[in-house]
């Protein structure tokens, strides 16, 4: 089994023999919402020597009108397989370039590989910023052509919920709802990115912005107690059941992997989340609700 995060040097290290068929790196970097980042571009500026690129804008479900939905195990396999050189046996490194807070979009695709049943993958602490800084070795150009791997998902469902699973979860108060969006977004006080959604939170979710889970000093992970104080702040008890949210399911697999570096066993992720939620609930399921909700 292999540890959840590591750091720059640990993949230094790794990497001294390249990349190959057991290690592969995986630029998983997106946009932060307002951004206009083109993050293939940035990628083919530069990206940790060997890594190839993964589009969460386009690996996903394509028929959803939900933005970021989780592909089906067959088009992630194939993916993963042929334009990242992934198999079973592979031991999956992955990590983003956010400059503000050093993770941001990494953990979803950690989040992907285990519900396609996956395990062997790991964060780097710190992104592509930490890599930088320590001196890892860097490449520009396009994503690499790499020797195809052989993949076979096995989806994980427990690790996923949808909006029934979330709507009767609250129904009943049975899981903690734990929403990674800002605290302007969650309290109706800040817009949300769509314009046509109101901002606003589910009754009975709690409030632990994704940023809370990292050092702002250094942009790294809180260690296991320091994560286990921001569950604990915010009224949390990671033994009992937990479903991560945010706006479309990104920052919601940074508070699944915390609870998983706190030793919480697996949480799932709503994965429409917010965007999903604010237009399929009934407005009694809703509260702080500000701007205006344009059905789509």
């Amino acid at each position: 089994m292999c540890e959840p995060l590591v750091s720059a040097g640990w993949l230094k290290d790794a990497l001294k023999n390249g990349v190959n068929s057991n290690l592969r790196v995986i630029d998983a970097s997106f946009p932060m919402p307002g951004q206009q980042i083109n993050m293939a571009e940035e990628y083919e500026k530069s990206h940790v020597e060997g890594a190839t690129y993964f589009s969460l804008g386009k690996v996903k479900d394509t028929e959803s009108k939900f933005a970021l939905m989780l592909p089906s195990p067959e088009v992630f396999a194939e993916h993963v397989s042929k334009v990242h050189g992934v198999s079973n046996s592979t031991h999956v490194v992955v990590y983003d370039r956010n400059a503000k807070f050093g993770l941001f979009s990494a953990c979803r695709l950690w989040w992907m590989f285990r519900v396609f049943g996956h395990s062997n993958v790991s964060v780097v602490d710190g992104g592509f910023e930490k890599w930088c800084s320590e001196g890892g070795a860097t490449a520009s150009g396009e994503s690499p052509s790499v020797e195809a791997g052989s993949f076979a998902a096995t989806f994980q469902p427990q690790l996923v919920q949808g909006f029934s699973d979330v709507a009767a979860g609250l129904a009943d108060k049975s899981v903690q709802l734990i929403d990674a969006r800002s605290p302007g977004r969650f309290n109706g006080e800040a817009p949300e990115p769509n314009p046509k959604l109101p901002s606003g939170h589910m009754v009975g979710a709690v409030s632990i912005p994704f940023f809370k889970t990292l050092n702002p000093e250094t942009k790294t992970m809180k260690n296991a107690d320091g994560l286990r104080e921001v569950f604990t702040t915010a009224g949390v008890d990671i033994s009992k059941p937990l479903i991560a949210t945010c706006g479309s399911g990104v920052t919601a697999c940074v508070l699944a992997f915390s609870a998983f570096l706190s030793g919480s066993k697996d949480i799932p992720v709503f994965d429409g989340s917010w965007t999903e939620f604010v237009q399929t609930a009934k407005p009694e399921l809703m509260e702080n609700l500000q701007f205006s909700l344009e059905k789509q």
